[in-house]
């Protein structure tokens, strides 16, 4: 049985909804201006146990909607203006997708830049300034191992891939990683 899917307070939720039309209309002019297709309304997903504040999802293909996931945690704690610009700043990411689909561009360039500056009326800041107390946040365990100067920690990948037959150095002596065992 899937987990049920997590919704903002009706409010909230309401709130979002007009927020993401408002954005949509001001995008849906600047792109006829230039004589681009109409973006796809994207779907709205919300999560609780990451750490930054939305992700935009590309496309499968071009045309297609994307999705935005919004943080619930931050979007009901923190104010409405922030809540917004997350919004707008992931509907931007969007809009570079849309423009160019299978071009790999800068994700906080200088088209995605003027997109939030001209067709949002938003700042173009890469990062949030939300507290993230009290969220629960998976954390990635991490393997002991050790050179000829001092201790390492590798990551759950790195170790299975040096268990399966990967060295890996270290960057100040040059020797070869061994895991010490210890967990």
């Amino acid at each position: 049985m899937p987990p049920p899917e997590l919704r903002p307070a009706p409010g909230l939720e309401a709130a979002l909804a007009a927020a993401l039309e408002g954005f949509l209309e001001s995008i849906q002019q600047a792109l006829a201006a230039q004589g681009a297709p109409p973006l796809p309304a994207p779907a709205l997903r919300f999560f609780t146990h990451r750490l930054d504040a939305g992700r935009a999802l590309a496309p499968p293909a071009p045309g297609a909607p994307g999705v935005l996931e919004l943080n619930l945690v931050y979007l009901e704690r923190e104010s409405w203006e922030s809540s917004r610009a997350t919004i707008g700043h992931e509907l931007a990411h969007l809009v570079v997708f849309h423009l160019h689909p299978r071009r790999r561009i800068p994700p906080h360039g200088t088209l995605w830049q003027r997109i939030m500056r001209d067709w949002l009326g938003l700042p173009p800041e890469r990062t949030h300034h939300f507290s993230s107390e009290g969220l629960s946040v998976r954390r990635q365990r991490r393997w002991p191992y050790r050179c000829g100067c001092q201790d390492h920690a590798l990551s759950t990948v790195r170790h299975r891939r040096a268990e399966r037959g990967a060295a890996y150095r270290c960057r100040h002596c040059g020797e070869t990683l061994h895991f010490t065992g210890e967990s």
